[in-house]
């Protein structure tokens, strides 16, 4: 009989142990505060993908504060990345195909599949044990705020992880799902606020990194904000908002400063773009506006927002920042200028033509157009110029813009590249390093110069985003993976991983077998340039003809913007 009993048991114990074995993670476990999650392991880095960071912001969630993530009970797989947030079905490669071409290479636009339910992180890991304090590096993809996401290939953690530091990349929501103003937005938040969605899924997410990052073996206390283009115009926005502080020990921006495009817009001017879209979306007809956009698929409303502005809301920035009163009480510029920033150390620089890309691709879009817009006057350009510089030239604006003029006139586009690289980046880079260090931080500024031998470089040279895949070590990533890229280019990506890392471990991007890059002075203002032979350059006198960087001259200029 026992026997008897033992024969019926072997089956449903075997059947038991199958069970067992079928629900038994197969990856890497980390417990969060809101649940279990299983990654993956690749090489020896734990990876953990598509991590909710907060509530889905869609139905009544949309255009409001993200909300904390739910919790769930089990195991939640994290070996996916999440949808991009809403944008071009495109995404970034609408930016990348002009580039290849301009190489001679084909690159085929690849469709995404963007959801307004986006709000998820990434995580990198070397060490997967809590208690191991490892530094954390978290990523602010670019895209001008209207594309992009924190899963590109590009932007894989891997290489950066490995030299002992945690990668965390985000999403964060765009275009009018993330920077939308409108009255009755104002009205319903408490904060009397409307407009900085993205930024405040930046700030939420942050937060999370901050309340679960242990776990994964990194150190809460040492979280260094890093990004590029718009990303990093919005970390360096970051530094000018209270609501950021003590979430972030040190920041990373690869060309985008938080100012010097021009004077920063408040709730109440952009509120008008914000009616404009709501009438056209409720019909015209009375009642609230908000009901009749918050029932609109998303991409109806960026449809109606982009052809308003090109008709009657010309030269209006819809995916940028507002000063609010609540996220930024004050313009960047001004918190910069009056010491109102976040106690962080900065580091800063861009490339060498930055606008060369943005010209490339402004020519092909003009090639698909079937009525190619109107090319704006001589004078109109020139005043264009001078809105935007006089933030930071102010009384030098009119000297600066005709030197610049003359040399267009005699060079050509390596002319434009130049004057509109030393204006709305340089200068602007040099002033955020010269007011961080006044504010009693360190600044290390570089420029990356740096172009890739091939067809495209005399018209592209060091464009803007090239540095990415040496930053990342991604240089097989289908972003950038038509460049011929040499052995130079590996080395030279070696040293800026090591300079990231290091400067994201203790504050200071020197050390063993790197030259030595100084801290910003404004007596001497050195920088590193990262050369076009694969070497990092120290070098001084950063500022371009006209941009003058006295901390104190700079405090009252940028006091009126």
């Amino acid at each position: 009989m026992r026997f008897f009993r033992l024969c019926l048991a072997l089956p449903m114990l075997l059947a038991s142990t199958q069970r067992s074995q079928q629900v038994a993670p197969r990856g890497p476990l980390v417990h969060l505060t809101s649940g279990t999650i299983e990654g993956a392991l690749r090489g020896n880095i734990a990876v953990f993908e598509g991590i909710p960071f907060a509530m889905p912001p869609v139905g009544d969630l949309r255009w409001r504060e993200p909300q904390p993530v739910a919790s769930w009970t089990g195991i939640r797989e994290a070996t996916r990345p999440s949808h991009p947030c809403m944008q071009s079905v495109a995404g970034t490669d609408n930016f990348i195909q002009p580039l290849a071409a301009t190489y001679g290479v084909p690159y085929t636009l690849q469709t995404l599949d963007p959801s307004e339910d986006c709000l998820y992180l990434n995580v990198w890991t070397p060490q997967l044990q809590p208690g191991a304090n490892l530094p954390v590096m978290v990523w602010l993809h670019g895209g001008s705020n209207r594309v992009g996401s924190g899963a590109e290939p590009g932007y894989d953690g891997a290489i950066l992880a490995s030299h002992g530091v945690i990668v965390v990349t985000v999403n964060y929501r765009l275009g009018a799902m993330g920077f939308f103003t409108h009255p009755e937005l104002t009205a319903e938040s408490p904060h009397h606020s409307s407009g900085n969605y993205g930024l405040l899924d930046q700030i939420a997410a942050l937060k999370w990194v901050q309340q679960n990052i242990a776990a994964f073996g990194g150190d809460p206390a040492n979280l260094t904000l890093f990004g590029e283009s718009a990303g990093s115009i919005d970390a360096t926005t970051l530094m000018a908002s209270p609501l950021t502080k003590d979430l972030f020990r040190r920041v990373i921006a690869e060309s985008g400063p938080a100012f010097g495009l021009g004077p920063a817009r408040t709730v109440t001017q952009m509120e008008p773009l914000g009616l404009a879209v709501g009438k056209e979306a409720a019909g015209g007809k009375p009642g609230s506006q908000l009901e009749a956009l918050r029932s609109l698929p998303a991409a109806r409303i960026a449809e109606i927002e982009d052809r308003l502005i090109a008709t009657g809301f010309k030269g209006y920035d819809p995916n940028a920042s507002v000063v609010d009163g609540w996220v930024l009480p004050q313009s960047p510029a001004k918190a910069f200028a009056s010491g109102k920033i976040e106690p962080v150390d900065l580091l800063v620089g861009l490339n060498s033509r930055e606008f060369a890309a943005f010209r490339v691709d402004a020519a092909a879009e003009a090639k698909k157009s079937p009525q190619p817009a109107a090319k704006p006057g001589t004078s109109e350009v020139l005043s264009q110029f001078a809105t935007l510089a006089r933030p930071l030239y102010g009384t030098w604006t009119d000297m600066t813009v005709a030197t610049y003029a003359a040399r267009i006139l005699v060079h050509g586009n390596p002319a434009v590249d130049q004057a509109t690289d030393d204006i709305l980046v340089a200068c602007p880079d040099g002033a955020e390093a010269a007011l961080t260090t006044s504010a009693g931080r360190r600044a290390f500024v570089y420029r990356f110069d740096r172009s890739v031998p091939g067809k495209g470089e005399s018209e592209l040279g060091a464009f803007h985003s090239l540095e990415l895949p040496y930053v990342f070590g991604t240089f097989q990533a289908r972003t950038f993976s038509w460049l011929p890229f040499t052995a130079t280019d590996h080395k030279l990506s070696q040293i800026i991983e090591a300079y990231w890392t290091d400067f994201a471990k203790l504050g200071d991007p020197n050390g063993p077998g790197l030259p030595h890059w100084a801290p910003w002075n404004t007596r001497q203002e050195p920088y590193l340039v990262f050369s076009q032979s694969g070497h990092a350059v120290p070098q001084r006198n950063f500022s371009p003809v006209y941009c003058h960087l006295s901390p104190d001259r700079l405090k009252k200029q940028l006091a009126n913007f």
